[in-house]
């Protein structure tokens, strides 16, 4: 990300703040593309019209506070500057919203820091719509997703698994592996087939709510920490019902063929 330029809207009505900002930037050579202004409503007018990665807002505005440029700005992150004194506001901005808030003191030190606060808003910023990405095509797939703890406890199922499965999040949630697989003697214990399993297993037969059993290709993957320690584990499981049905179509029309060849002969 050090490579990247950053659109940077700065919200301040202090003349000499903006001035102190530009030399900033300037001085240290920092990669933004800055558009200053002096008040909520030039700033919403911007908002409207542009993208921005971050927004750095003083809090006292000539024509209202950086409480009306948080309504504006709700998919860009806003660090906001306060006076000394001014801490319990800029509590409450960030419990509103604001991604970071910093105390302006008379010698304008807090701007040595301002660029690493600005470059962490906007790591969050791409972290965050990286999330909602993920989430989305998790959500979307039409195969059954569902995420385990390390004591194969479910945490997570997206809506195509609640759909195939028959269960509703909440009846899940919480719940051991176990109820996925069907009661087989002949079939290892679940919760050991589950540990065990890595990798594709297109012969594994689940167990909806009701009771009935399907076939599903499943593929099973281990979520690591930094140190290499198992955290979670995804499991992706696809019903290929109509594909066991289609193979068992084609291999009846093989019989009967191989049948009528021999008497034939």
């Amino acid at each position: 990300m050090k490579d990247s330029r950053y659109k940077v809207l700065l919200i301040e009505d202090d003349r000499l703040d903006q001035m102190a900002f530009a030399r900033l930037v300037e001085r240290e050579n920092l990669p933004y593309d800055c558009t200053i202004v002096g008040s909520v409503s030039e700033a919403q007018s911007f908002l409207n019209t542009e993208p921005f990665d971050v927004v750095i807002a003083d809090y006292s505005l000539g024509d209202g506070t950086a409480f009306d440029i948080l309504e504006s700005a709700k998919h860009v992150p806003v660090i906001l500057v306060t006076g000394a004194g001014d801490e319990e506001i800029a509590v409450q901005a960030w419990r509103a919203g604001a991604y970071d808030y910093m105390i302006k003191d008379l010698e304008r030190n807090y701007l040595k820091t301002l660029p690493i606060t600005l470059e962490n808003a906007v790591a969050y910023k791409k972290t965050k719509e990286q999330a909602q990405l993920l989430s989305g095509a998790v959500m979307s797939t039409d195969d059954s997703v569902f995420i385990t703890d390390t004591e194969d406890r479910i945490i997570f199922v997206n809506r195509a698994f609640c759909n195939t499965y028959g269960y509703s999040e909440e009846e899940v949630i919480g719940r051991n592996t176990d109820i996925l697989f069907q009661q087989d003697s002949a079939v290892p214990p679940a919760q050991d087939f589950y540990r065990n399993l890595n990798g594709l297993t297109p012969t594994s037969y689940h167990r909806r709510k009701d009771g009935t059993e399907f076939p599903v290709s499943l593929s099973i993957s281990a979520v690591r920490d930094e140190s290499g320690n198992e955290t979670a584990r995804i499991g992706v499981a696809r019903d290929i019902s109509e594909q066991v049905l289609a193979v068992d179509k084609i291999r009846t029309i093989n019989l009967k063929l191989k049948c009528g060849n021999r008497l034939t002969s």
